[in-house]
């Protein structure tokens, strides 16, 4: 996987083939031949898009050292991922994220996802592309956009010194670099998630449950399962009061918590896809290896049932 700086411009892409959301169209006037709609968010995460844009590539007479470019936030490159996976055994493919989170996670890693019968990614595969890195696209991204990419930021934060230390120091392009060229190097490592990358799962198993149960974007429910997951850390012996209290803090600093974790939250937790064997499981920043536990533990932990 090849990460490259650059300013993205349609123009450039006239040989390959492109794929982009309509919001996204209308903003940077991606349009030509060679460019495919798909719907926006998690509407295009299904097997129906997938099929379509199989039958345009093949429309197309796309060769397999061909490119396609998926322009878009993560339900974009999810979706558009999937279909360069699955697409004549894999043609070439180039993430070119637009959002925050996109930029920093979901870009990176290979993983590729749609949805199946409202189960969330329950249908993926390991795919890599390549990334152009294009901060300007930031600029149109409002508030709860730049909230929920700073979940996974904070993620990154906790879990290496090195980008803590580019974001105390530095810019948002040093940060979003840092976070990606950190996330390669763990993926790299561990390029099917059987071990080591269940490090940047960090969050994740509390917040999909919050994902699921109140409707909230990824990233937002990511901060909200830092939140609580560093409590359950805590509560386990694996940190102390004083970092509880400063990644807590710094959660609180980007966004709202969920004002109360309830019991219908966690009873979600059983859908995670690391569970195994009916027990929970998790991974802290302050202990290395996962952790497992059974539901009614992790109840009893965070809300003394």
């Amino acid at each position: 996987m090849e990460l490259n700086l650059g300013k993205f411009n349609i123009d450039h892409y006239a040989h390959c083939l492109v794929v982009t959301d309509g919001n996204l169209q209308q903003l940077y006037n991606i349009t030509g031949d060679n460019v495919f709609i798909i719907p926006r968010g998690e509407d295009a995460k299904n097997f129906d898009t997938v099929k379509q844009l199989c039958s345009w590539f093949l429309q197309k007479n796309l060769k397999r050292n061909q490119t396609v470019v998926a322009v878009g936030g993560g339900s974009v490159g999810d979706t558009v991922g999937f279909a360069c996976s699955v697409f004549k055994r894999g043609v070439r493919l180039l993430h070119v994220p637009t959002t925050l989170l996109a930029m920093v996670d979901s870009s990176i890693g290979g993983k590729t996802a749609i949805d199946l019968d409202d189960v969330k990614n329950a249908v993926g595969s390991f795919y890599e592309g390549d990334v152009l890195l294009d901060t300007d696209f930031l600029q149109t991204l409002d508030d709860t956009q730049m909230q929920n990419g700073m979940g996974e930021v904070l993620k990154y934060r906790m879990l290496t010194e090195q980008v803590d230390e580019v974001y105390l120091q530095c810019g948002i392009e040093d940060v979003i670099w840092a976070c990606m060229n950190w996330k390669r190097a763990v993926c790299e490592v561990d390029p099917i998630d059987e071990n080591y990358r269940q490090i940047l799962n960090f969050g994740h198993t509390i917040g999909h449950a919050m994902e699921l149960t109140l409707g909230i974007p990824h990233g937002l429910a990511v901060l909200n399962g830092i939140y609580y997951e560093t409590l359950l850390a805590y509560k386990l012996g694996y940190c102390n009061k004083q970092y509880l209290d400063k990644w807590q803090e710094e959660v609180t600093k980007i966004a709202n918590v969920c004002p109360t974790l309830t019991e219908t939250m966690l009873d979600n937790t059983i859908y995670d896809k690391k569970n195994d064997n009916d027990l929970i499981t998790f991974s802290f920043p302050c202990k290395y290896g996962r952790t497992q536990l059974p539901l009614d533990e992790v109840k009893r932990l965070l809300l003394g049932k």
